[in-house]
């Protein structure tokens, strides 16, 4: 399946950087440029002569009107001067999103592209087999464990995904109308629901049966037995399916594993990408 690549991301984020610096100096330049102009108060003396003790100046005095006008023409300029930052923010701000938009259909483009094979059944014997990779894969995360809560965060998420991207039971269930011969549907299919058994006792004591600090003695044996009971399962399974079909199913998994290889070869911020032995290889 397509997936965002880590240069793709990078260039994104460039953008998203980009945008806010820019946003950050345009606001510290407006907090250094906008002051707001107080009007100072005059100290006016009233003159005895012009203005008797009993009565306030009058309210049109001539002499204040150029400070006023000063006044209304600086304000008028701060006005003006913020109305031009906040046009440069909202242009800015809508050309980085146009920018940052545009990088994130281009790239995730690859992903809404994919399609299923078109062989129906090889499809969903490719999906069996990304299950046996999983559950060695899950192994591994068990075996290098050294706390139940961090083997629980891991697992949580990584046998959901499994569980939902390839719906085991629903493959089991589709692929029996393909075994061969007719006479063994019984037996291949039991195998089939005992992989979808064992995997499903896996998520569940993960999800309801770890919990924190170092594990007790059993935990791990019975998790590594339950994901390779699936795979061995899955095993039995396969061999009922045409042998055509399965080839085909396991050729695109490697195929699909050399290119992400690959790809995590080619970016220097990919980090490390450490597969597992796909189990049908060394069997």
């Amino acid at each position: 399946m397509g997936r965002v690549s880590h240069s793709s991301r990078r260039s994104i984020l460039r953008c998203a950087v980009a945008f806010l610096l820019t946003l950050q100096q345009v606001l510290a330049w407006s907090s250094c440029n906008s002051h707001i102009y107080q009007p100072r108060r005059r100290h006016v003396q009233s003159s005895p002569a012009k203005y008797p003790s009993s009565t306030s100046p009058p309210e049109d005095d001539e002499s204040l009107a150029p400070s006023l006008r000063s006044l209304s023409r600086r304000q008028s300029s701060v006005l003006n001067r913020r109305d031009g930052i906040r046009r440069i923010i909202q242009s800015t701000a809508t050309l980085a999103t146009a920018v940052v938009q545009t990088q994130i259909i281009s790239t995730i483009q690859p992903a809404a592209a994919y399609t299923p094979d078109a062989d129906p059944l090889r499809e969903s014997l490719y999906l069996m087999s990304r299950v046996q990779e999983a559950t060695v894969q899950q192994e591994r995360f068990v075996n290098r464990a050294a706390r139940q809560d961090a083997l629980k965060g891991k697992m949580k998420l990584t046998l959901r995904l499994v569980e939902k991207n390839y719906r085991l039971l629903d493959q089991i269930t589709f692929a029996s109308e393909y075994v061969t011969p007719s006479s063994k549907v019984v037996e291949a299919t039991t195998a089939g629901y005992e992989a979808a058994e064992a995997l499903q006792n896996a998520i569940d004591y993960v999800n309801y049966d770890l919990s924190t600090g170092e594990f007790e003695k059993g935990q791990k044996e019975y998790l590594t037995s339950n994901l390779g009971e699936c795979r061995e399962r899955l095993f039995d399974f396969l061999s009922y399916m045409p042998k055509d079909a399965l080839e085909g199913a396991r050729k695109r998994v490697e195929e699909e594993n050399v290119a992400n290889r690959d790809e995590f070869d080619g970016d220097s911020d990919a980090g490390v990408y450490n597969p597992v032995m796909l189990p049908w290889k060394n069997r």
